[in-house]
């Protein structure tokens, strides 16, 4: 029965037999081979991960601005008189008019609605 180490004795001997049989110009070719493979420069990422990274900033603020709640401009202080902005507040909210009150006061609307009057066309 074979051990692991038997087996791999083995396979290191048949790799010691094949590199013999091997020519001196095929093995230069592959030594030059993997020696140019080592020292390529390797491509640099860099400009693709600034890409990414900078798309990603951009989009993380616009997302910011969209979800951030808007503010409205606050009048300074010494332009109106407290007593005239709470006039003027006070008389908005008198001057609001509901639309259920404007239908409570206008009936002719629901009359028109129960008639069996249609639009003519000519």
């Amino acid at each position: 029965m074979n051990t692991p180490s038997d087996f791999d004795h083995d396979l290191r001997q048949l790799h010691a037999a094949s590199l013999g049989a091997v020519s001196p110009q095929t093995l230069a070719r592959l030594r030059s081979a993997r020696h140019a493979a080592v020292t390529r420069p390797r491509r640099g990422r860099t400009f693709a991960w600034l890409g990414a990274t900078a798309c990603t900033a951009l989009l993380a603020m616009v997302a910011a601005t969209q979800l951030m709640p808007t503010q409205t401009p606050m009048a300074p202080a010494r332009s109106q008189p407290a007593t005239v902005a709470a006039m003027q507040a006070s008389s908005d909210a008198d001057n609001f008019v509901s639309t259920a009150d404007v239908l409570d006061q206008n009936p002719d609307l629901y009359v028109w609605l129960g008639s069996d009057a249609s639009p003519t066309t000519e």
